[in-house]
């Protein structure tokens, strides 16, 4: 009996091969790693993909340093985020020498549990991180009044969850990552 894959990697590179080879072929022999034709292409149609300014990096933990650091965060700052999600979530906090506070999840989701987190705010609290898990949107609505009525950042960590769309109750869809005060994301496969 032959396994069945839940993802099956192999043959989806198959179907886009030629391509993908002659892609990577290009910049390797352009050797324009970085801000090449490519890399500005790729920001371009993303960019246009999610409505929003696009800025690449090497992945998504850079990122999150990146925007903590363009934010002014300062060493004891306090940044909420859930008690699920991926180690480069926190790890960046200890890094930047800020003190990570955990929020519960929604156990529907597995994302943030907005109810939750204005019990967390201190008086050194600087942003709260949604973190969007398994292409699902965190509760942004409320997620963006408490950072609001606290004036708090927000950066979404839309790394697993890049092109799912929130519904706000007025109607209006946004992208995840376009919603806070600065987003990333990366090619995270779940």
């Amino acid at each position: 009996m032959q396994p069945i894959r839940m993802v099956d990697l192999h043959t989806q590179y198959e179907r886009i091969k030629a391509e993908v080879d002659a892609a990577m072929a290009r910049v390797l022999e352009s050797t324009a790693f970085i801000k090449g034709p490519e890399v500005e292409q790729f920001e371009q149609e993303l960019g246009a993909v999610v409505g929003a300014q696009v800025i690449s990096c090497a992945n998504g933990t850079d990122a999150l340093q990146i925007a903590m650091m363009a934010l002014g965060f300062q060493p004891g700052d306090e940044v909420i985020l859930p008690v699920h999600t991926y180690v480069a979530t926190a790890e960046v906090m200890a890094l930047l020498r800020l003190k990570p506070v955990f929020v519960d999840v929604d156990p529907r989701s597995f994302n943030i549990d907005a109810r939750q987190i204005e019990k967390a705010i201190t008086p050194k609290t600087v942003a709260i991180v949604p973190v969007h898990l398994y292409g699902q949107c965190a509760d942004m609505e409320p997620i963006l009044a408490i950072a609001a009525k606290h004036h708090l950042q927000v950066i979404e960590d839309a790394a697993q969850a890049l092109g799912a769309t929130y519904t706000f109750s007025n109607g209006e869809k946004r992208q995840v990552g376009t919603m806070g005060t600065i987003g990333t994301t990366s090619f995270f496969p779940s």
